[in-house]
């Protein structure tokens, strides 16, 4: 059956490509609100990198490799799920660029009844994660072969958990969940051609959730 991946609202897209280039190198001169880094200037890619045009005062379209919804758990709702969870659908990550050191990850959100870019990542996880989506589409774990799925981004910031959701469309199917390149050791993640059943990831996830609400705020939970 098809794996799916949902398509954003074309105002979401738009506001996307416009947000871009105020977080590029040598984007639009006077959009950049800061930048701040300890040591020798990062590389952060530029416009021409990830495919925008800068001819004239209105830059062209990125080049946007693939797009996924994104949705959150809260810390809460980790370590008291019972198996079942509903997770809040936050925005849409996109990606743009098509190379190891040139392409990016922003996060889009909706804000004051408009969308905004509030984010971008770039680096070797980025592009580490695009091939990861590429794979998955390309060739869907044959666990997800008797159903149709969507593909997510699922978050648990509380514990810096960022996973692909693969959420089956019937009810009578079961989610699976599939490692990012920046899952920790404390998990046991499925790879591409072993995903992990969605029941067994957040057994996993509970009592590592249920220990940080324990700490005190000054150790940092």
């Amino acid at each position: 059956m098809p794996l799916f991946t949902a398509v954003p609202p074309n105002a979401c897209s738009v506001a996307f490509s416009n947000g871009l280039p105020a977080f590029l190198s040598g984007g639009l001169p006077g959009t950049t609100v800061s930048e701040t880094f300890v040591g020798a200037a990062p590389n952060i890619p530029s416009p021409a990198d990830v495919g925008i045009a800068m001819s004239g005062s209105t830059p062209g379209p990125p080049n946007i490799t693939a797009v996924l919804q994104a949705y959150v758990l809260t810390l809460q709702d980790a370590a008291n799920n019972t198996g079942v969870i509903t997770p809040v659908h936050v925005g849409w990550n996109f990606f743009a660029g098509d190379t190891a050191n040139a392409t990016v990850l922003g996060r889009m959100v909706h804000r004051r009844h408009a969308w905004k870019l509030v984010a971008v990542h770039y680096g070797s996880i980025v592009f580490d994660t695009l091939n990861l989506v590429r794979l998955i589409t390309s060739t869907p774990p044959s666990q997800v072969d008797a159903a149709d799925y969507d593909l997510r981004l699922l978050a648990i910031p509380g514990l810096n958990v960022e996973v692909f959701w693969l959420a089956a469309r019937s009810a009578t199917s079961t989610d699976f969940v599939i490692h990012t390149p920046t899952f920790i050791p404390a998990l046991h993640m499925g790879y591409p051609n072993s995903p992990l059943l969605i029941q067994n990831f957040l057994t996993d996830i509970r009592p590592l959730a249920a220990d940080l609400l324990t700490m005190g705020a000054g150790y940092g939970a």
